[in-house]
């Protein structure tokens, strides 16, 4: 007798007892992808949660006196320099503040002088520094001075370059503030 020829027995499709291992892999690759991802922004803070001065001058206050923006304006080192800000009381009292460089405070001089009338806020427009200490992109101590005491405040330098928004500020003699307004009682201020 004639057998019959052995045959291979054809592949087994592929049943789900034989793509497990495929799936379990696929779930292992994509939890320890999510942890790895994770694990980058641990070690970095939200950008939203980091305070940040959107301006290109700096804040400080003294009491109830908050100044935004405050910068310099000059265009050498040495030269007299234009300082330019706001200054806001928050408080009830008519408030005198004095600005001066590092080295004229050491000596009790003033570069000048305003007065902010209770929740007023008040744009600096013709303070001048006579002897700025640095270059254009550096920065220089100044002192605000208000009857809670005495804030050093590092500020920048900005050159008046052309094109700029400081082009034509140019310094003065005259120490004398403008643009004021002032705040009804109980306005909560969010100048930044």
């Amino acid at each position: 007798m004639n057998r019959p020829a052995s045959r291979t027995a054809p592949e087994a499709p592929a049943t789900p007892s034989t793509r497990r291992p495929r799936r379990g892999f696929a779930v292992v690759a994509s939890a320890f992808a999510f942890v790895a991802v994770a694990g980058c922004s641990s070690q970095s803070p939200l950008q939203t949660l980091v305070p940040y001065q959107p301006a290109d001058g700096v804040a400080a206050s003294s009491g109830p006196i908050e100044a935004r923006d405050l910068l310099i304006v000059a265009a050498a080192k040495g030269d007299p320099g234009y300082l330019s800000g706001s200054l806001i009381n928050t408080g009830i009292d008519t408030i005198q503040v004095a600005f001066a460089s590092q080295e004229a405070a050491a000596s009790n001089q003033s570069a000048g002088k305003v007065q902010l009338k209770p929740r007023e806020q008040l744009r600096i427009e013709t303070i001048t520094i006579p002897n700025v200490a640095v270059a254009p992109g550096a920065l220089t101590n100044i002192v605000m001075t208000t009857p809670t005491g005495q804030v050093m405040v590092a500020v920048p330098v900005l050159a008046p370059t052309e094109g700029s928004p400081y082009a034509s500020l140019t310094p003065t003699d005259t120490p004398t503030p403008s643009s004021s307004t002032t705040l009804p009682v109980g306005t909560k201020t969010t100048a930044g």
